[in-house]
This record gives C-alpha cells, sequence and structure tokens, in this order.
C-alpha cells in the first residue's frame, strides 16, 4: 500500500555551488509581491490572508514594526516587509493585503503589496540559497518558477524579536 504524503518538511540533499546543504520540502506556498519580484511562505505557517485593518502605533521600536492589530482578541504585531526588507516605503489604502503567519510560537502580521495565490511546489524544485542573495540567512530556499525566481522566506528568521516582544510575550 503506498505511503500517505505528509505536510511535515522533510530535508532534501543539494549540491549548490559545490558545498552539499540541504533544501525543505514545501508542497504548497502562499505567493506574493514586494516590487515586481516574487515571495513566498509555506502554507502551513499562513493562518490568513486579509486587507490592512486599523493599526495602533507602537514608539520605539524596530522600524518595520509599523503597529499592532487586534486579531480576533490577540495582540499581534504588524511587520511591514517592505521596510523589513530595505525597499522604499508606500503608503497603506484599503486594498494593502497583511499575511498573518505564525513565527515560532507567535502570530505576526505581514504586510505585502499584492498577494498572489497558493501555489502548489514541485518536488525538488526549491533549491537552496546561494550566498550570493542578501537575503540567504532569511531563506528557506529558491524556487525556479519557470523563468522567474520565488525567493522562500523563512519567517523564523524573518521577523525581529522586537516584533515578537511588542506582543507583550502572549503565546499564540
Amino acid at each position: 500500500m503506498p505511503r500517505k504524503k505528509t505536510s511535515a518538511p522533510v530535508e532534501a540533499d543539494v549540491a549548490v555551488l559545490g558545498v552539499e546543504t540541504s533544501a525543505p520540502v514545501i508542497e504548497r506556498v502562499v505567493m506574493f509581491f514586494l516590487e515586481d519580484r516574487k515571495y513566498a511562505f509555506p502554507i502551513d505557517r499562513v493562518q490568513e490572508i486579509q486587507q490592512i485593518v486599523e493599526l495602533t502605533t507602537v514608539p520605539d521600536v524596530a522600524p518595520a514594526l509599523v503597529g499592532m492589530i487586534n486579531l480576533r482578541g490577540s495582540v499581534v504585531p504588524v511587520v511591514d516587509l517592505r521596510l523589513l526588507l530595505g525597499l522604499e516605503e508606500l503608503p497603506y489604502n484599503l486594498q494593502t493585503p497583511m499575511i498573518i503567519c505564525r513565527s515560532g510560537e507567535y502570530l505576526v502580521a505581514i504586510i505585502v503589496d499584492e498577494v498572489e495565490d497558493v501555489v502548489p511546489v514541485p518536488e525538488g524544485s526549491i533549491e537552496p540559497p546561494s550566498s550570493l542573495y542578501a537575503l540567504q540567512d532569511r531563506m528557506l530556499g529558491v524556487w525556479r518558477m519557470g523563468a522567474e525566481l520565488v525567493f522562500v522566506l523563512d519567517l523564523d528568521r524573518l521577523v525581529p524579536e522586537e516584533a515578537l516582544a511588542a506582543t507583550g510575550g502572549d503565546v499564540r
């Protein structure tokens, strides 16, 4: 009888620039845009996608932490991914999307330019990030999707600890 696939990440050995490294096997991602670049989060880390809501600002914290929201009774930090990655700040409007994700034990809302869709990832198509990428230490890998590259980000290494600490220690 064939074994049922699980959604737990499995490590696959891949050689990049002559160095043995590993890239996770990810079955589906939520793909989104910042400027004209495609990025993604593994679907198992995404709770929901919604349009921006009123933010409560938090003074004297990391610049990418733009505020907090009340999400069904939980205080959730809001991080502008453009600011976190050093891109130009854009004004928010009622159509600005937020991806509500889990980073470690915490929920965090990530503001992006546009959410594309939930997309299946063909097995073996994600490669470990090269040391040539400035985001290498905050990526799970790079997915070659036809002629395009999709940067699959690691939420646990991406979100600043200051943002998570701003929740007051509430674990969700």
